[in-house]
């Protein structure tokens, strides 16, 4: 028997995206592929960030809902393919490793593997975090700007790829990320975020 896994209604179809109807059609009403577009990249953003869709990335990062990188690696797969972003690779945006290590896993590396999964792209690990930052959801621009100060480092010289984040707010991880990969000389690349 197959169930729901949101709300652990037993299913009669559409077992491939493990969502009920009710569930399937309160995720769609979320939904915006909004595209802010950049002097070398763009960002695709696939959800509003507010009432479930919040609630379910905030269970996602904090609550043990890992199980939802699978719901969610179902739209990023399709943001990919209605905004034909032709590439080669998937990557993530990577949480610093200390963190990793007390939260138990980076819900971007979740979401690019699962995304891979899904799409047949190659999953590539293509920056670290190599410093420490604090917390950026309490800080401003400018204050996010500095914290993320040469905190990548990249990993793989990897062209022709989509770039996994989970939320997007001021752009400052995406913009330092995206001088990191400037700085090695790959220039292919767009970001993907899940709201």
């Amino acid at each position: 028997m197959y169930k729901c896994i949101l709300c652990k209604k037993e299913l009669f179809k559409n077992y491939s995206e493990m969502l009920c109807d009710n569930c399937r059609t309160t995720i769609a009403s979320y939904l915006r592929l909004e595209v802010i577009h950049k002097e070398k990249y763009r960002i695709y953003i696939i959800f509003f960030y507010e009432g479930e869709i919040k609630k379910l990335i905030r269970r996602f990062k904090f609550s043990e809902g890992t199980y939802l990188a699978k719901v969610f690696s179902i739209y990023l797969a399709r943001a990919i393919i209605e905004a034909k972003l032709h590439c080669k690779n998937i990557s993530y945006i990577p949480m610093y490793a200390k963190k990793k290590d007390v939260r138990g896993f980076d819900q971007s590396e979740l979401l690019a593997k699962e995304t891979s999964k899904r799409t047949g792209l190659e999953f590539q690990r293509i920056v670290t975090r190599g410093k420490r930052t604090k917390s950026l959801y309490r800080l401003n621009r400018e204050e996010r700007k500095k914290e993320l100060l040469d905190a990548f480092k990249l990993n793989a010289f990897v062209d022709d790829v989509i770039i996994i984040d989970d939320i997007y707010t001021t752009g400052s991880t995406i913009h330092e990320v995206s001088k990191t990969l400037e700085g090695n000389n790959i220039r292919n690349y767009n970001f993907l975020v899940l709201a």
